[in-house]
């Protein structure tokens, strides 16, 4: 039965649903991610914004990420995956719009909020949409691509932007390729998404009243792993992901498109080892060990990742990537571990994504203004890397996975 099932619904069709889903998550982190290199341009003066208050075009985004983390899990549980990622396109479309027309900083910022609904619904949705979609043994393989969903946006953003914007000469053209890449993918989801079959089936045992056997959620240890990935966005998403190019470029003073592709190098190397990681996290069951591994690494490399040695931003920068591909991994692939019951990791997914969001929101509102007062390096030494140690912290009381045969037991 079960052959026949996977006949009806092959791999391949599963991968290419698969691909809709990281499509759209690559787009709502570009969306994101394409403001960062435009700090530097007429985008700050002609909209009236100030050092102390740029931050929030950074912010405003993942705000609404971490106030919509909870409700997203609501929204998939009674609509379902489909028309999730269709709300989520709809979003980045319609935010991307309205910033390219945007004649002031509020209107900027109320654009950032409603793209923002994009990454509030893509980070619950797209791994939970992806842990039903492709089974159990190629969870590792899938999570460990679906982790740099993030930092490929980032790329994007970093690389494009720069390039677009020399060529249109004007940092509107940015929001008006976000908006037409949205609209691909939403008609790329529209197209290929639709329910596996083993969710099918699920829903009608549901309905018939059976009570399937189900395994306690170990939620102590999903906080302790959302906790940790909201330090690790303090610093990667917030203080690097928002102000590394302007770092770059007050401090060794790179024009715009330089130090957006120096920024990216982190995420470029990323996109390779995030599968390769999510491999090797299965193969050897060390998802909690990846974490750990992440979040102190990660506090070594920012002692010097704002300091004056443009030497040791190279090696930041490449060091960087191997940390962020093991906590990324390490995150994603875990939850549905911890989670146990299928019905469960959506709730599972919403707690990382809250405290993910919540994390780079507030390192977007307050790195730049501690990096104003107190220095670039100073505000990393005396913040970021504090923070780092509490994520490793976190990290180190995720309890270990037990055996799936001593889980059943003990139920």
């Amino acid at each position: 039965m079960t052959g026949q099932k996977t006949d009806q619904f092959p791999m391949s069709r599963r991968w290419l649903i698969f691909c809709s889903i990281f499509f759209l998550g690559v787009l709502t982190s570009y969306g994101m991610f394409k403001a960062p290199t435009m700090f530097t341009t007429e985008f700050t003066t002609e909209l009236g914004f100030t050092e102390s208050n740029i931050g929030w075009v950074m912010s405003m985004f993942t705000l609404i990420g971490a106030v919509l983390a909870f409700p997203a899990g609501g929204i998939l549980a009674k609509i379902g995956a489909k028309k999730s990622l269709i709300i989520t396109a709809v979003s980045l479309i319609i935010g991307a719009v309205g910033g390219a027309l945007a004649p002031n900083a509020t209107v900027m910022l109320i654009s950032r909020f409603i793209e923002g609904i994009g990454m509030g619904m893509i980070s619950v949705v797209g791994p939970a949409a992806t842990a039903t979609v492709i089974p159990p043994r190629k969870q590792g393989l899938a999570m460990g691509i679906w982790s740099v969903w993030f930092p490929a946006g980032v790329v994007l953003g970093m690389n494009i932007s720069p390039m677009v914007y020399a060529l249109a000469g004007s940092w509107r053209a940015n929001w008006w390729l976000s908006a037409i890449l949205a609209v691909i993918a939403l008609v790329f989801v529209v197209a290929v998404y639709a329910t596996p079959p083993q969710e099918k089936a699920e829903a009608k045992v549901a309905e018939a009243g059976a009570k399937p056997m189900k395994l306690r959620a170990d939620f102590f240890s999903i906080f302790m792993i959302a906790i940790a990935f909201g330090c690790w966005n303090y610093f990667n998403a917030g203080a690097i992901g928002g102000f590394y190019p302007s770092y770059l470029a007050d401090v060794h003073s790179m024009d715009t498109q330089l130090s957006g592709t120096v920024s990216s190098v982190t995420n470029i190397l990323v996109l390779a080892l995030g599968p390769i990681s999510g491999i090797v996290a299965d193969k050897f069951n060390i998802h909690k060990g990846f974490i750990v591994f992440g979040m102190f690494g990660g506090a070594v490399l920012l002692t010097f990742a704002f300091g004056d040695s443009m030497p040791l931003v190279w090696v930041f920068v490449v060091l960087m990537s191997v940390f962020s591909a093991c906590c990324a991994t390490g995150v994603f692939s875990s939850v549905p571990l911890y989670a146990r019951d299928p019905a469960k990791i959506g709730l599972g997914m919403a707690i990382v994504a809250f405290f993910q969001n919540l994390g780079g929101c507030i390192g977007s509102a307050t790195f730049g203004a501690l990096a104003v007062s107190m220095g670039w390096n100073m505000a990393s030494l005396a913040v970021c890397v504090p923070i780092a140690i509490v994520g490793g912290i976190c990290a180190i009381l995720i309890k270990n996975l037990k055996p799936s045969k001593q889980l059943e037991t003990e139920e």
